[in-house]
């Protein structure tokens, strides 16, 4: 009895080590493809990730709020903020609530630029998503969405609760790939 109980520790660490490899994989992936797009830009790392954690819409974000969600001090996002504001990408507004706070605010150039860099970057994962068997395609979306919606059971940040933009949320249920069509 012990000796399962060892080959099934062994077992569920090979997995997670399998699935950590994976997962970094992945990740190095998309970061090798968000390089790509923000270079091909002319953006720094910085520049691109505020661009991506602006709203297209509305009153747009305080640069206190943008720097918790980047990790940074408020001074370098300030920094950052100053050079897209310079090539035209944001705007600074007072907040309409509480003229104390400055917002930051996309620009219709920096929402271009924006959806111009998703355009690829979704060309791209959709050009390796159609190259995958059916079934494959079906067990990775099922595990995705498994694995988003622990994460959010279990405690995870609120970002894990995450949308799909055109395709809603995350189903509870299993469905099949038709139904999650838009």
């Amino acid at each position: 009895m012990a000796e399962n109980g060892v080959m099934k520790r062994t077992t569920a660490k090979a997995e997670v080590a399998r699935f950590l490899d994976a997962w970094f994989a992945v990740r190095q992936f998309i970061q090798a493809a968000n390089f790509n797009r923000f270079q091909g830009a002319g953006l720094s790392a910085t520049q691109f990730m505020t661009l991506n954690l602006l709203p297209t819409e509305g009153e747009g974000v305080p640069i206190g709020d943008l720097a918790r969600r980047m990790n940074l001090r408020a001074a370098t996002v300030a920094k950052t903020v100053d050079s897209l504001e310079a090539r035209g990408m944001v705007r600074r507004n007072r907040s309409e609530t509480d003229k104390r706070v400055v917002m930051v605010q996309m620009t219709a150039a920096g929402i271009e630029l924006q959806n111009a860099a998703h355009g690829q970057f979704q060309a791209q994962m959709e050009e390796l998503f159609r190259s995958m068997k059916p079934e494959e395609r079906d067990g990775l979306i099922l595990g995705l969405e498994s694995l988003v919606r622990t994460a959010a059971r279990t405690g995870g940040p609120p970002e894990a609760a995450i949308t799909h933009g055109v395709h809603g949320a995350i189903p509870e249920k299993h469905s099949s790939p038709r139904s999650r069509q838009p």
